[in-house]
This record gives structure tokens, C-alpha cells and sequence, in this order.
């Protein structure tokens, strides 16, 4: 039966070679457009998160600046000052936030040997390195020890490292920061990272213990305040009790938005990833209708088909053929040529992105790839096309009468 089916099925493809040809072609390169187009589409979209969150991820952070109204008889126009206890202290009695944590922050010359060059110096904690994805790639990262210690060490940026220490190991050597020496005890593991909020880049940067810098350099009052909730969701919640907190300890009122200036990098993040869904979607309904073309020539092809084979039809009916039989036979041919030309598509998709140099794209456009999410929507767009372009031929067959088509 399967076999008789296909043989009909390629004789009638046979007798209009040229249609044929171009209806699998419609079909194939509808097919091959959508999974170009959701294969690079998904990959830009992964690349882009991970760059953006190369800055971290699920984080508010907070710069004190000065009030813009009176609280609890102290003026307006006060400077907001914080110092680490009180941000320490607001971490631990708020309830929801996972990590919170503190930076100073200053441009400083750092010297290794004959190279000097003028970084960003952040003196940080523990905790700040998990919010911020500081990651030692090689050595480690600071710890408790160096806090309580105040001990003069530093994690270089990949970048800087590079400049001071060219091609030589950089983990154990001693650097100048200001004219005061420092162990490197770490160098920071590569990341993509195309947005900032102070200073230069993570990886032009060095990290030292926030002990040791406020004890060298003087600074009392931090730069910015950076805090992670348990629940992202309640980000709004959870910085708004950090601002009644820390109102209370610093006299600023928690109504006072100029007082503490709040960057809900949570909220970006979501809009970001609504952006890309929404980008991911587009370019798969470019693809579609692209693939809607092809269906119309299976289409066009199928009721040439019919009225072709409509003395056969009708002798299958006369001896006892189901509607059913002939409505399914040309469903089913229409839907195979529609998943035969998809095939094809599919398969020169694959080896277009295999042949794609990812290693010179990957840091722009990340690597496109057939991933799963890719081949189930192109499959599904495939049946969809199938189904609506063989559906209406395929009722036109089943609906032919019997009498009139033997008269023909």
C-alpha cells in the first residue's frame, strides 16, 4: 500500500517537472529561511544576554548622592554619606536580599616593572565578586582572610594583566598600586562585557580588599552599594525597605529618590529578554510567510493533481471507496511533498551553518546553531504549511462526484 502510494505520488510529480521543481524549491528555501533566521536569531540573543550580564546579573545597585528633601528636622541638600558597617548591617537585617555588598572606586597608576598605566581600583568584598561575576581564571579571588587581615593583594582584569605583564605569569608577582606594592593573587577569567556602571570595564580593573583600601587611601564613605535579591520579582519590594534601612541609619527620608539613586538592573534585564523573545518571534514570522509561499505552490500543484486524476477518483469511488480514503490519500501526498521539500531545506541549513567561521562571529553574533527550540518551530511551521496546503486539494478529491467524473 505505502509502496503503490509513493508510486503515484512521484509519477504525478513527473508529469509537471518544471511545477514540481519549483514547488520543492519554494518549500526548501522557505525552510532554509526560517532556520537561518531563528538559528542567528536565538544566537544573537544568547550572546547579548551573556554580554549584558557580564555586568552580573539579578542586581540593584545604589549610588548615595544628596537629599532634595528635609528629614526629621536636618535640611535638604545634604551629601549622603554611607560607610560600610552601616551598608553591612542593612544586608543582614533585611529580609530577601542574598547578597549585598560595597565598592570604592578610583582611578589609580599601577606599575609593573617598566609598564605603568591609570586603571580603575575598586576596593571591594568577598561578596562582591559572586554579584559582579569576578571569576579567577587563574589563582583565586580575595577572601575573608584578606578582609579581616587587611592584607595587600589584588585580582587583575584579563586585560590589564595583559598590558603590565605581557606574555609573563602575572599570579605571585608584586605590583605597584600608587607607589605601594600588592600581590596579585589572581587574575580575572575572561568575560564579554559591553556595559558598565563605574569606572572602566572588569577586565581593565583591579580588585583589592576593602579593609586595605579604606586603610591606605582614607576613604570612609563608599562609592556605591550593590545588592542581589533572593527573588528577583521582589526587587521593588526589597529596595524599597534597603532605602527605609539605610534612611534610618544615614537621615535621609526613604521618599527621598535623589537622596539614593537606584539602578534596578533586574528590571533591565527583563526588558532585555522580552526584547529578544519579541526579536526571535519576528524573525520567525519573516520566515513563515516565506514558507507560506511555498505551501501556496503545493497547493497550486495538488488541485492540478486532481483535476488530472479525476477519472481515477471517480472510478474509486464507483467501487466503493471511502471519501475518507481520498480526502487522506492527497492530505497525505501533499503533506509529504511539503516535508520532502523541508527536508532539503533543513538539511542545506545545516550545512550552511557548518561552514559558517564561528570563531571570527562568536563575540558579535555568538554561534548560530539548530539547536531543539530551533528544529521544533521550523517542524511545526512545516506541518502547519503541510497541513493548510493540502487540506483544501485534498477536499476537493473527496468531494468529486462519481457520475461526473466518469463522463470525462
Amino acid at each position: 500500500m505505502i509502496f503503490i502510494f509513493f508510486r503515484n505520488l512521484f509519477r504525478d510529480l513527473r508529469r509537471q517537472p518544471l511545477r514540481t521543481s519549483m514547488t520543492l524549491s519554494g518549500v526548501g528555501w522557505g525552510t532554509f529561511a526560517v532556520v537561518l533566521l531563528l538559528a542567528f536569531g536565538s544566537a544573537v540573543g544568547r550572546q547579548n544576554m551573556i554580554s549584558f550580564r557580564g555586568v552580573g546579573q539579578g542586581f540593584v545597585i545604589a549610588f548615595p548622592a544628596s537629599t532634595t528633601l528635609p528629614y526629621q528636622g536636618l535640611p535638604k541638600g545634604r551629601l549622603v554619606r554611607l560607610t560600610p558597617e552601616q551598608v553591612t548591617l542593612t544586608g543582614r537585617k533585611v529580609p530577601g536580599i542574598k547578597r549585598m555588598a560595597f565598592e570604592f572606586t578610583a582611578s589609580r597608576p599601577i606599575r609593573y616593572g617598566r609598564e605603568d598605566v591609570l586603571n580603575t581600583v575598586r576596593g571591594v568584598p568577598v561578596e562582591y565578586g559572586d554579584i559582579r561575576n569576578i571569576i579567577a581564571g587563574k589563582g583565586r579571588y580575595l577572601n575573608d582572610t584578606d578582609m579581616a587581615l587587611k592584607r595587600r593583594v589584588c585580582v587583575l582584569g584579563n586585560t590589564v594583566t595583559e598590558n603590565l605583564f605581557h606574555k609573563e605569569e602575572a599570579v605571585g608577582r608584586a605590583i605597584l598600586i600608587e607607589g605601594i606594592p600588592y600581590t596579585v593573587v589572581g587574575v580575572m577569567k575572561k568575560k564579554i562585557q559591553t556595559s558598565n556602571f563605574s569606572g572602566q570595564p572588569d577586565e581593565h580593573c583591579a580588585f583589592i580588599p576593602w579593609t586595605t583600601y579604606s586603610a591606605i587611601f582614607g576613604d570612609k564613605y563608599i562609592g556605591s552599594l550593590i545588592f542581589q535579591p533572593g527573588n528577583p520579582a521582589a526587587s521593588k519590594r526589597i529596595t524599597r525597605l534597603v532605602r527605609e534601612d539605610l534612611g534610618n541609619r544615614a537621615g535621609f527620608s526613604p521618599d527621598d529618590k535623589d537622596a539614593l539613586f537606584v539602578w534596578d538592573w533586574t528590571e533591565v534585564e527583563r526588558s532585555f529578554s522580552i526584547f529578544f523573545l519579541a526579536f526571535n518571534i519576528f524573525l520567525g514570522v519573516i520566515g513563515a510567510f516565506t514558507l507560506l509561499v511555498g505551501g501556496v505552490g503545493v497547493a497550486s500543484i495538488m488541485l492540478v493533481v486532481v483535476e488530472e486524476r479525476t477519472k481515477e477518483i471517480g472510478i474509486k469511488l464507483a467501487v466503493g471507496a471511502k471519501r475518507r480514503h481520498i480526502l487522506w490519500q492527497f492530505f497525505a501526498e501533499s503533506l509529504t511533498i511539503v516535508l520532502f521539500g523541508g527536508g532539503l531545506g533543513f538539511l542545506c541549513a545545516a550545512l550552511v551553518l557548518r561552514a559558517i567561521p564561528v570563531e571570527k562571529i562568536k563575540d558579535y553574533v555568538g554561534i548560530p546553531e539548530i539547536n531543539p527550540a530551533v528544529g521544533i518551530v521550523t517542524i511545526l511551521i512545516l506541518l502547519t504549511i503541510g497541513i493548510v496546503s493540502g487540506l483544501m486539494p485534498a477536499r476537493k478529491a473527496a468531494s468529486t462526484n462519481p457520475i461526473e467524473a466518469l463522463r470525462k
